[in-house]
């Protein structure tokens, strides 16, 4: 298993359990935690952050003497596991602690455990979420009495049943409020409009609370709109943060929150503009030079601008000089940065060495799908890191966010005081030195190890002939430009759509009641309007190439020179393109799949491009300068995933026309594993005109504009599998 997971860059769960036995004390999951983290981590390189413990916990409702102490062996497992394997994450199934109790005694056992538990440094819960309760609004004589029984306190498991036996579940008799904000003050209606994402009225509630705090506080209606922020706009969305992070909240109710933070505070504006100073901070985002995607820079964007940082947006495809230059001139309090691809991540490390050479003191945040928080440590480090080197860290801090709202965190503490922003720091620093010694260790290690290698560019022996040629209906390319969405759409993913790009992270019945309510709804209307405002514009240009093999290269021929399945006379090479090959396991390469030139046979290739248009971004673009952040978010995933569903309709044409079943006619993009050198597309665009015919075109990092397009090369060969190559001795993102 672990093998499998390092080669695909998959994280694993394991359980501290031996071949002794389950861990039941603490000393013993600690210990198989230790045994298990030097098999995946030391022997086989699994990165800590891809292993995720399960210290068990078990049922401390049973009676059982030696089970009294489980849930506290289980809490101090936790601390000691993070604490002693440093990277590593920590996961339970917290119903467990509460096993033979009624549902509604359970529930508050195991919401009080799950508050504990992340306190000690639980990273995942399993759990059902109708069942939790937020640890401040369990009743005060419940939330003791599960303590008690979580702690081993006396007589606690015979006074928890007893009080739940006489205090049944209470009922719902039906005479719920018409207004669920009756009862409540200014300040606690304007929180639940933020909160519950209502815009209507927001301007009215923000005029009378800022009239009403100046009589009552007696001082002038600027200061107190600078009150009103700090103390009722700013926490509002910090609830919603807290309750995005706890999982109550999916990401699109996120930015429909941020839309009744925008107006609210846009509406203070008008106190606030001759009032000084009320920024909490300067942040300059930028998406990366060569970049073109910019979905997560602006959800960092939207979060940091409401909860009151003024963030200069440089946009995507942002030089290294443009980025220091405006952190300079607006004297910025951190730099962010965002990359969705490794080739493009490589620009990150740049920017902290050209910071650390000019002297510059701006802490960097990066984020982005192509890193993680090992990355961010790594970078941090301006020397070349070879075994021998001395550690040579920025000392104004390299910091890996996971999401929008982990760089809010960021920032709060970049932007406190200064003891703790210097702890803060000095402890990020600390982190990056120990993960960076534990490498140099396992490297050094590995040195000294020799393995046989087969000849690089000797095709697989597991790659056998394929089982025939196919016959294309025409050599070269073709365009189809008229396309349409009701032929597009039934190729997405619908899974992909909702729970990737539209942030249903929810699951089982709520998921159900998320996608039927929600989701396929707004599908069905944002179809048809794409189809009416013509945002949504899917075209193609595909074709198939003769083809042969050589190692590890393809060679693609000119498809004038065909007449039939035959060349008229020699053949006249016009693009070449290498594929590298596995240096382990079946040593699989691209290439393998190809007629080799010495069988004497003409193979042939497929490549396709497609698009669904510049209106696709451009729309996008104008819901985000409105502030219509939760709308630009459905409209980006849609025509994200859209583009790929082009790319499965073009791709079933060429299935169509090769007259290949379902397991043949695989399709692979440049920059993922099989083939990760994007330059190859300068190749494609030389067979197949697309910035003429289809409105494609190429950056100066060799990826595809508009955003929403992609690349692909379709393998007829019916033993064609998806696998990684990985370069040797090359430090895994």
């Amino acid at each position: 298993v672990v093998p499998m997971a390092v080669e695909h860059g998959s994280a694993v769960v394991a359980l501290t359990i031996d071949e002794i036995s389950m861990g039941k004390t603490t000393e013993r999951k600690v210990e198989i935690a230790h045994k298990i983290y030097d098999i995946c981590v030391d022997e086989y390189g699994l990165a800590p952050n891809a292993l995720i413990f399960d210290v068990l916990t078990f049922p401390v409702t049973t009676g059982q003497e030696e089970l009294k102490t489980a849930a506290i062996e289980t809490l101090e497992a936790i601390t000691r596991t993070r604490a002693e394997l440093p990277g590593v994450l920590t996961i339970l199934g917290v119903s467990n602690v509460s096993f033979g109790l009624q549902q509604h005694a359970r529930a508050v056992l195991n919401s009080v455990f799950l508050y504990h538990a992340v306190k000690a440094g639980l990273d995942l819960a399993i759990v059902n979420p109708v069942h939790i309760t937020p640890y401040t609004e369990i009743d005060a004589e419940q939330r003791q009495l599960a303590e008690d029984l979580i702690y081993n306190r006396a007589d606690a498991l015979p006074r928890y049943i007893a009080y739940f036996e006489e205090h049944a579940p209470q009922q719902d008799n039906g005479n719920s409020k018409v207004d669920p904000t009756e009862g409540m003050n200014l300040a606690e209606r304007i929180h639940w409009q933020i909160l519950h994402r209502r815009k209507e009225g927001i301007e009215p509630m923000i005029t009378e609370i800022i009239a009403e705090r100046s009589q009552e506080l007696g001082i002038k209606q600027s200061e107190v709109a600078v009150n009103v922020l700090n103390t009722v706009l700013l926490p509002a969305m910090k609830d919603v943060g807290d309750r995005f992070g706890a999982g109550e909240l999916i990401l699109p109710f996120v930015l429909q929150s941020a839309e009744v933070m925008k107006r609210a505070v846009a509406h203070l504006e008008g106190y606030l503009e001759k009032v000084e100073g009320y920024t909490k901070g300067k942040v300059v985002l930028a998406t990366v030079f060569g970049d073109v995607h910019d979905i997560g820079k602006n959800l960092v964007n939207t979060i940091l601008s409401n909860n009151g940082y003024t963030v200069y947006d440089l946009g995507k495809q942002v030089p290294l000089n443009t980025i220091l230059d405006k952190a300079i001139e607006v004297n910025a309090d951190a730099i962010g940065l965002s990359a969705l691809l490794v080739s493009t991540s490589k620009q990150m490390p740049l920017c902290v060495k050209e910071l650390y050479k000019r002297g510059l003191n701006f802490p960097v945040i990066v984020g982005g799908a192509a890193i993680n928080r090992s990355y961010g440590r790594r970078i941090l480090f301006v020397d070349e890191q070879t075994p021998d080197a001395a550690p040579v860290p920025y000392d104004h801090g390299v910091f890996y966010a996971r999401d929008a709202f982990e760089g809010l965190e960021i920032i709060d503490r970049l932007t406190s005081s200064p003891e703790q922003r210097a702890s803060f720091i000095e402890r990020i620093k600390e982190e990056a030195l120990k993960e960076r010694l534990k490498k140099t260790e396992r490297t050094t290690r590995a040195t000294g190890e020799t393995t046989s290698q087969a000849k690089e560019d000797i095709a697989s022996s597991s790659v056998k002939p394929a089982l025939s040629i196919p016959r294309p209906p025409f050599w070269g390319p073709r365009v189809l430009d008229r396309i349409g969405i009701e032929d597009v759409a039934p190729c997405m993913d619908l899974n992909t759509l909702f729970r990737l790009h539209w942030g249903g992270k929810t699951h089982g019945a709520d998921f159900t009641r998320l996608v039927e309510m929600e989701f396929r709804p707004r599908l069905k209307r944002m179809l048809l309007e794409a189809r009416q405002r013509r945002y949504l514009q899917p075209k193609a240009i595909y074709g198939y190439f003769p083809c042969q093999s050589s190692g590890n290269e393809l060679i693609v021929y000119d498809p004038a020179e065909m007449q039939g399945q035959q060349p008229k006379g020699s053949l006249r090479e016009i693009a070449r393109f290498y594929c590298p090959r596995q240096q382990e396991r079946e040593r699989l390469c691209l290439a393998d799949y190809f007629a080799p030139v010495n069988s004497g046979k003409i193979d042939v290739v497929a490549l396709q491009i497609v698009t669904m248009g510049q209106s696709a971004t451009e729309a996008i673009q104008q819901l985000q300068d409105a502030g219509d952040y939760a709308e630009a978010y459905f409209v980006h995933g849609l025509a994200v995933e859209m583009a790929e569903g082009l790319a499965e309709y073009t791709n079933r044409l060429i299935r169509q026309e090769l007259e290949l079943d379902e397991q043949r006619g695989r399709r692979y993009s440049w920059g993922y594993p099989a083939i990760p050198d994007l330059e190859d597309h300068v190749k494609v665009f030389q067979l197949l005109p697309a910035r003429k015919t289809i409105g494609v075109d190429l950056t100066e990092a060799f990826q595809l504009v508009p955003e929403q397009s992609t690349a692909a090369i379709v393998v007829h060969h019916q033993q064609a599998t998806y696998f990684a190559v990985r370069e040797q001795a090359a430090v895994s993102v």
